[in-house]
């Protein structure tokens, strides 16, 4: 195999580089402008770079959007492997996974505004964006497994697993945002830990069978 030259090296360096500039500068605007004020140019000012390297590397800025999203998804899926305790009882196990999603996106504003943004795009438009869309199926379809295996009921029905990863989604993310809206810039996430415990309570009496007591005990 022929090794790559110095100049090679130089050269693919630079260009990750520039790749990652263009993907945090792409974050930071839509975080300080919104979705749609987001231009391509405003990009690559704050990026510092020209539009031929922008578009070396992302077709549009609807391909950089979904690039922003899927690694936010990413994000959230990696952030519940460090909450995985199998000591726990399942509502520790769901409020652990619950606080993981809110400590992720927390400390990430504009990932908060990106996917919210993002979500109100694909409500308005259902015939807009599949690419997008397919995160957040890929995100519900990674809560349904989290749901059944927390829960220990791996039976639950895909219907039933759908709409209770709908509901962890939707307590996550809309939480999150009036956190934001009511204390600022970050909210705070150690302040909802007896919320997501009490709604981690409702959602295991609701769909973990109880265990009846037998011969008197």
């Amino acid at each position: 195999m022929t090794e790559a030259t110095p100049r090679q090296t130089r050269t693919k360096r630079r260009r990750a580089q520039s790749f990652e500039n263009l993907v945090q500068a792409g974050l930071a605007v839509i975080g300080q402008r919104g979705l749609h004020e987001t231009t391509v140019e405003r990009i690559t000012e704050a990026a510092d770079v020209g539009k031929g390297t922008f578009y070396a590397h992302f077709d549009s800025k609807d391909d950089l959007i979904s690039h922003l999203v899927r690694l936010g998804v990413d994000e959230l899926i990696a952030a519940t492997a460090t909450q995985r305790r199998a000591d726990r009882t399942p509502t520790g196990r769901l409020a652990a996974l619950i606080l993981g999603q809110l400590q992720t996106l927390g400390r990430r504003r504009e990932l908060v505004i990106l996917l919210h943004q993002v979500r109100g795009l694909l409500i308005r438009q259902p015939e807009a964006g599949d690419r997008l869309r397919q995160e957040y199926r890929r995100y519900v379809r990674f809560l349904m497994r989290e749901c059944r295996r927390i829960l220990g009921v791996p039976s639950l029905s895909q219907s039933e697993a759908r709409t209770l990863a709908c509901a962890v989604a939707g307590f996550v993310a809309g939480t999150l945002s009036f956190e934001i809206l009511m204390r600022g810039h970050r909210g705070n996430t150690l302040a909802l830990t007896r919320p997501v415990t009490a709604f981690a309570h409702g959602v295991v009496a609701r769909y973990v069978p109880s265990r009846s007591p037998t011969n008197g005990c």
